[in-house]
């Protein structure tokens, strides 16, 4: 509205100039006192305008970043809150922004992993220790065999701290040769009930159990030599001489490749 007038002011004296009906020097101090009217009116609407957005930011709403005292902005402190980090592949790279979801099944699986591995070392040390306590056993079942064995000879023999072929080693190597042979003659038919070529049992006679190995020449003379030398030590109480042992003595190879399955 006041610039209408103003302006409407402005032509009226620029008409009357034309006119000559006004003086030059009045027009100008007319003109010029329109202009200062029209701009102090300006300004006034301006100082109004500030006045009022002070009032605004000055209200109760409080605005952090207005200083009302200076009217002026102040720095603001902000604080952003935390946000994980969105690690998004690269073109070409590797996908890491898992969601807990996803976490959540990839903890499972490991633990899973873990779990099975546990289990399979277990599994291995458990076998392992059965395997040594059965290889213990085993020993423990094979002198239990031995000393039953021994106890169904045909004959009684006195059990020593060592075994039937050391004791006949031992015997030997001393020169008491009926001894030898006794041991000697012992091993050999434990051994072949080892192998199953013979079955002790109480109440069966030397002869028997050669018949045994008739299936088998060779392995039946080189027993029947043993056991000759010794029923006629053992049951003739006749004397036994050095070459004569030997003989069969020298043949322990021969018999306990014979008795070996792959030698059957």
């Amino acid at each position: 509205m006041h610039g209408v007038l103003a302006r409407r002011r402005r032509l009226f004296l620029a008409a009357c100039l034309g006119a000559g009906l006004l003086w030059p020097p009045l027009a100008a101090c007319a003109e010029g006192g329109a202009g200062q009217t029209a701009q102090g009116e300006v300004g006034q609407a301006a100082e109004k305008s500030v006045q009022e957005a002070r009032n605004a930011l000055g209200s109760r709403r409080r605005f952090p970043w207005y200083d009302e005292t200076n009217d002026e902005t102040r720095r603001v402190r902000v604080s952003v809150p935390w946000r994980a980090p969105d690690m998004k592949p690269k073109p070409g790279g590797m996908r890491w922004n898992f969601s807990w979801l996803e976490l959540f099944i990839w903890t499972a699986v490991l633990a899973l992993f873990a779990a099975l591995a546990y289990l399979l070392i277990k599994a291995y040390l458990n076998r392992e220790g059965r395997a040594a306590g059965a290889a213990d056993g085993s020993a423990e079942r094979l002198a239990l065999d031995d000393g039953a064995r021994i106890e169904a000879l045909p004959f009684r023999v006195r059990s020593g701290p060592l075994g039937l072929l050391d004791e006949a080693r031992r015997h030997y190597e001393q020169g008491d040769f009926r001894q030898a042979i006794v041991y000697l003659f012992s091993y050999e038919l434990v051994e072949m009930d080892k192998q199953q070529v013979i079955r002790l049992a109480k109440g069966k006679t030397n002869r028997q159990y050669l018949r045994e190995t008739r299936p088998r020449p060779l392995l039946r003379s080189l027993v029947e030599q043993t056991m000759v030398a010794f029923e006629d030590v053992f049951f003739g109480d006749h004397s036994l001489d050095r070459s004569r042992f030997e003989s069969c003595w020298r043949r322990l190879d021969e018999f306990q490749s014979l008795i070996a399955p792959e030698g059957r």
